[in-house]
């Protein structure tokens, strides 16, 4: 039984709304993320949903709405290990 319910959790990460809007609304930002996390949906749904301190407190999620090269910049800078 547990592996059913492993499976149910990793169907509704597959189907995150998050990475769906993300991937018809934002491509190269969605190839990006999923390059940085391996592909690893959890991890992805986890970094677009968390506040980050670079983005004034907002979840990248949110400021997609705002400034969507702005998140774009941040994957970038995670890629490349500028931090600054």
């Amino acid at each position: 039984m547990p592996n059913q319910n492993t499976k149910t959790s990793i169907e509704k990460l597959i189907n995150s709304p998050e990475l769906e809007f993300l991937k018809s609304e934002y491509l190269g930002i969605y190839q990006e993320l999923m390059k940085q996390f391996k592909f690893d949906d959890r991890a992805c749904v986890e970094w677009l949903t968390k506040p980050k301190r670079p983005l004034q407190g907002k979840s990248p999620f949110e400021q997609l709405s705002i400034d969507a090269d702005e998140v774009m910049d941040m994957l970038v800078r995670m890629r490349t290990g500028d931090f600054s």
